[in-house]
């Protein structure tokens, strides 16, 4: 997930799962994409790795808003914008990305959206003229324990995730993608104060390979998709102009 989103904030505090043994798992997942696709066409995709070479260096911009982050988020800050760099330089517009409230400021003419999750970065990109706005959010498929379908999950969610195979896996995909709705939606302008006001299809959460579902929320259609590998789920949004 992007640090900091208001619905991140409201899920409980849980252990975070073992960082040695995450970027292996999220390697995968990058795997995973080459087997099956990801995100919808004109969107660019990019992961980056702690540790790993020729990992592209911050914008000077981008290090004057690192220094004004506490040390525990540096890692992280450095992570998205190389994963961020890496997409713009596949859609061929120079960085950097700044910073506007919680959410990344792309360069003009880009929607963007980063995540990281244990020691790897992601980043979804498109031109403008493609996507109005995007959310991507990685994470692992056990961050969060049953309890907090609660916090996650409406009603009619709960209903179809209490009984099913996997709870966790499940409630995991949820959370994921609603991080990613709730990326695109906010980066348009419109709150969204709780998950609840998103409500997802048990469809739009199936297995391997992601389908593609269309939601509204709040006014916004979106096109959702998704990819699971291992213990590993990486969730995406498109907003279409």
């Amino acid at each position: 997930m992007e640090a900091d989103t208001p619905l991140t904030e409201q899920a409980p505090a849980v252990s975070a799962p073992d960082a040695a043994s995450a970027p292996g798992a999220v390697s995968a997942l990058e795997s995973a994409v080459a087997r099956h696709g990801g995100p919808p066409a004109g969107t660019a995709l990019a992961f980056a790795h702690a540790g790993a070479d020729r990992t592209p260096a911050p914008h000077p911009a981008e290090e004057d808003l690192l220094r004004r982050l506490p040390a525990t988020r540096h890692a992280d800050f450095r992570l998205g914008r190389a994963a961020a760099a890496r997409c713009l330089a596949g859609l061929g517009v120079p960085g950097p990305v700044l910073a506007e409230g919680r959410l990344p400021l792309f360069p003009d003419g880009v929607a963007g959206s980063i995540s990281h999750r244990e020691g790897v970065g992601v980043c979804l990109a498109a031109p403008r003229s493609l996507a109005r706005a995007v959310g991507v959010d990685l994470e692992l498929l056990d961050a969060l324990p049953l309890r907090a379908a609660r916090l996650v999950c409406t009603e009619r969610e709960r209903a179809w995730l209490e009984p099913g195979p996997d709870p966790v896996a499940r409630l995991g995909t949820l959370f994921s993608l609603k991080e990613s709705i709730y990326k695109a939606v906010c980066s348009r302008g419109v709150a969204i104060s709780g998950f609840q006001q998103i409500e997802l299809r048990p469809e739009a959460c199936g297995d391997l390979p992601g389908p593609a579902a269309t939601v509204l929320v709040a006014g916004v259609l979106l096109e959702t998709g998704l990819l699971r590998s291992g213990r590993s789920v990486l969730t995406w949004a498109v907003v279409r102009p």
